[in-house]
This record gives structure tokens, sequence and C-alpha cells, in this order.
């Protein structure tokens, strides 16, 4: 067992990569000690399982402090961003957050809950992407309530 794993790098590019595969390979990362989680899967098809396990498996890592989640071009769509955003309630040390969910087919069903998974007192560093999607103006709400609490943020880029 990887009990003490802190840090996973995983970058898988133009892959054949579906859910079928994603939910097992996202499944490993329930460490209770993983700080550190830079997952960038872009170009594949993997879908919504994927994005829904990967939600079952972070809310598991309660010492994450740094979270890169590239999720672009890829079949995630609403389930995911609403998984994602009920799980980033449960990592109380984010202070960094990359979140890149371009060219998908989330809209405001799973862009309003991401957004409001994003009030994090604690957070200081975030990027959200949500370029080419279906989002509009109840995600942007949601995402203006949500910065409106984030105390401690010293740098976003929204895009």
């Amino acid at each position: 067992a990887c009990d003490k794993l802190e840090k996973v790098t995983l970058v898988l590019y133009n892959t054949k990569l579906t859910d079928e595969g994603g939910c097992v390979l996202v499944a490993g990362l329930d460490r209770l000690a993983l700080q550190d989680l830079d997952l960038r899967i872009r170009a594949t098809a993997v879908g919504d399982k994927t994005g829904e396990a990967l939600g079952q498996s972070l809310s598991k890592c309660s010492e994450m402090a740094r979270l890169h989640l590239e999720m672009s071009d890829t079949k995630m769509a609403d389930a995911s961003g609403v998984a994602l955003g009920r799980t980033l309630r449960n990592l109380p040390k984010l202070s960094q957050a990359y979140i890149s969910y371009y060219n998908t087919k989330i809209s405001d069903v799973g862009g309003e809950p991401l957004a409001r998974g994003l009030d994090r007192p604690e957070l200081k560093d975030l990027s959200l992407l949500l370029q080419d999607t279906a989002v509009g103006d109840g995600t942007a709400a949601a995402l203006g309530t949500s910065l409106r609490a984030c105390g401690n943020l010293t740098k976003a880029d929204l895009c």
C-alpha cells in the first residue's frame, strides 16, 4: 500500500483512455496523506464516470494543499462538476487549485456546484478554465459569490 504517498504527477494526453481505465486509475488516489496532485487527462475519452470516481477518491484526501486538474478535451460534463464541487468542500487545507474543463460538455448544472465548491477561505491561488463549455450566468454568479468568501486569495486566473 502507498499510505505515505504525498505527491502524484500523472499526465495522460492524447491517449485511448476511457472511463473503464479512468475509474480504476483515480480510485488509487484515495490516500489520506496525499497533499499535492497534478493530474492531467486531456484529449481522451474519459467522461463523467471518471469524474465522479475522482471526486469520491479526492474526498478522502484531507491533507490536500495543491490540486492541479486538467480534464480538457474530454467527455466530462455536469456530473463531474457536481462531484468535484462537493469534493472541494472536503479539502480543508486546499490553498492552490488549478482546474480546467476546457472544451468539455459542462454547463451551469455542473459549473454552479463546481464554483460553489471554491468557496474556500484558505484558498490563496486559483486558476479556473471553463473556455469552450456551456457554462453561463449561473456559474458566473456562483463563482462571484465564492470569490467573495475567499479572504486569503492573492491570485485568480479565470478564463
